[in-house]
């Protein structure tokens, strides 16, 4: 499985669990028609969601955007909607537009998955420093995530802090001994 494989599964899941949760939280006991129409939005939300979802895995990736921004713009408030929509731009290149609906999504609710996805931006637009920002916070908040130290340590190796990357594949591995990718690179720095 490769990283972005990982991430990617890894990113699903989170945002899945994260729709549920929101779902869970307009469940009104006395079935007020307020309640009802939160629960039929966030339906029709969640159908767009879904095809999103089936048009970015057949690679559409058009269709998945213009899904996911109709369902962002009925409610922006929902900060895993800003983040599939920012996945999505990123992985059409538009790096700036997934930068801004991560920082989005960031200032409604703050998660190490999405310091993690504005850190990827960041470094993609060469802005290393703010970058090593990002991975540090994602860490504070979720010490046992194996790729953030993969990635932290990527990021390492193009600022050239060697020692500091090979600590940081040491701590992915650490965590996660499979982690075949985390292992090749830190092979590679030792010169094997």
């Amino acid at each position: 499985m490769t990283t972005m494989q990982i991430i990617l599964l890894a990113a699903s899941a989170f945002f899945a669990f994260k729709i549920y949760e929101h779902m869970q939280g307009l469940q009104d006991p006395d079935g007020t028609d307020e309640a009802k129409e939160a629960i039929e939005e966030r339906i029709n939300i969640d159908a767009l969601v879904e095809e999103a979802d089936r048009a970015y895995d057949a690679g559409r990736l058009l269709e998945a955007r213009e899904l996911l921004q109709k369902a962002h713009a009925h409610d922006s408030s929902i900060p895993e909607l800003a983040n599939r929509l920012g996945f999505v731009l990123s992985a059409m290149g538009n790096n700036e537009e997934a930068l801004k609906l991560y920082n989005h999504s960031l200032s409604l609710q703050e998660e190490d998955v999405t310091h993690l996805a504005i850190a990827s931006q960041l470094r993609t637009l060469g802005r290393l420093d703010e970058a090593q920002t990002h991975y540090k916070r994602a860490i504070e908040l979720d010490p046992e995530y194996e790729v953030t130290y993969f990635n932290y340590g990527n990021l390492l190796v193009e600022m050239k802090r060697i020692a500091e990357a090979k600590m940081m594949y040491e701590k992915a591995l650490e965590i996660e001994p499979e982690l075949e990718a985390a292992q090749e690179e830190l092979d590679r720095l030792n010169g094997r």
